[in-house]
């Protein structure tokens, strides 16, 4: 499984503070991975070579190589960043630096999969390669970094996803109703290639296949697009998002979870609950965040088949779960206040209003901290989430995020 990072740099760092912050760092390890292909049981990818038990040349790829880039021993954590005038840097959280990248258009949506940040126009989609990711083979964890770099654009624009497995990335467009699947490996060398264009408004990379939501319904097809045979009903398919239980795809009458082994699970939510549109989660957590219309959040444990609600004393704008042992669950509501839950116990934490209400929220989290991009401040505020919501540090940017994502996790 792989995904994508980047580099960057942040102003108020202390040495103390980086010191803590890679140690901690050094302890996520199988916990945080990027861009999910659940069929992955072995230690074998496009991406990696492993020379024969008789091959003693100098030529052999060692174990885990990927071309272009190098191994480390702990993530290689980054923030990507767009400002309204498509100025794009990435900032690394272990060095402290900020590097300025090619600008692209001006972004008016944005997504991410853990390592490229996909943002759109009305007329264009540009892809950003945040150089940095992390591959989960299960037992043994390995680490990336490569250069940063904006990779290309496609054509058509609007709002827009991005999920990932080892081999395929899609982009959606759902108010269009469409969806590409790119070459991954080809991808990360800087080469936008296009293996097939699909109808549908979810669209997720699932082992060697995909899950899409169509107006037909769920539908599990093959890597070029053509149908399996595994459907199950969901009305307005809406929002999807790939879990260590299974490839999840919203509905308006709940969702569908789609198994590792091809079987479909419909969990359905309450009489008269209003349809998350959404997800968000920790990279690879079965529990997953999506909005409750102004009543809070919804949980949907996609391992157990079940939601709960999650109600907060103001409506929430963005929201995600970490899926810890606390439970938390981090979203900022319509003040600019950041919110962490921890539902295990009931206990609720606010910070003061970090951002400007009428700006987009955009909000970040691995498994130590949140990142909350503040486009009127020119910030990146990071929150110890598992710590009373405390403002950790804020991170200077050269401009202000309209577009930002957390890489190499």
């Amino acid at each position: 499984m792989t995904n994508p990072t980047t580099t960057t740099t942040t102003t108020t760092t202390t040495t103390t503070t980086t010191k803590r912050r890679a140690a901690a760092r050094r302890l996520t390890t199988a916990a945080v991975t990027a861009g999910l292909a659940l069929g992955l049981t072995a230690c074998s990818t496009g991406d990696t070579t492993e020379p024969a038990a008789d091959d003693t040349t100098a030529t052999a790829k060692p174990h885990g190589y990927v071309e272009g880039a190098s191994e480390a021993q702990e993530p290689q954590v980054r923030l990507l960043a767009v400002s309204a005038t498509g100025a794009t840097t990435v900032h690394d959280l272990l060095s402290g630096g900020t590097t300025a990248l090619d600008d692209v258009d001006g972004p008016e949506h944005s997504a991410t999969d853990g390592r490229f940040l996909v943002s759109s126009t009305q007329d264009r989609t540009t892809i950003v390669d945040g150089g940095s990711w992390t591959v989960d083979h299960g037992d043994h964890t390995h680490y990336y970094a490569a250069e940063p770099r904006v990779v290309g654009s496609i054509d058509g624009g609007g709002p827009v996803e991005v999920h990932s497995s080892e081999t395929m990335t899609t982009i959606t467009w759902p108010e269009r109703g469409e969806g590409v699947v790119l070459d991954r490996a080809a991808l990360g060398q800087g080469d936008v290639e296009e293996t097939a264009r699909i109808d549908a408004t979810v669209l997720l990379p699932f082992g060697e296949q995909l899950v899409a939501g169509t107006a037909d319904g769920v539908r599990v097809l093959d890597a070029d697009g053509e149908s399996t045979g595994t459907e199950a009903a969901c009305p307005d398919p809406a929002g999807g998002i790939v879990t260590r239980a299974g490839a999840v795809v919203g509905c308006a009458d709940g969702a569908v979870v789609v198994s590792e082994t091809g079987d479909t699970t419909a969990v359905a939510l309450p009489d008269g609950a209003e349809q998350p549109t959404a997800f968000s989660a920790r990279s690879g957590r079965p529990t997953v965040a999506g909005l409750a219309g102004d009543r809070g959040a919804w949980l949907l444990d996609s391992r157990e088949g079940s939601w709960r609600l999650v109600e907060t004393e103001r409506p929430l704008r963005a929201v995600t779960a970490v899926d810890d042992e606390d439970e938390h669950v981090v979203g900022i509501d319509d003040q600019g206040r950041v919110v962490v839950i921890t539902a295990s116990t009931g206990a609720v934490a606010t910070t003061d209003a970090l951002l400007d209400p009428d700006e987009q929220a955009l909000l970040q989290l691995d498994a130590q901290r949140a990142y909350v991009a503040d486009a009127s401040g020119q910030q990146v505020h990071e929150i110890d989430f598992a710590d009373g919501a405390r403002v950790a540090r804020s991170i200077d940017l050269p401009a202000a995020p309209v577009a930002f994502a957390e890489v190499g996790l």
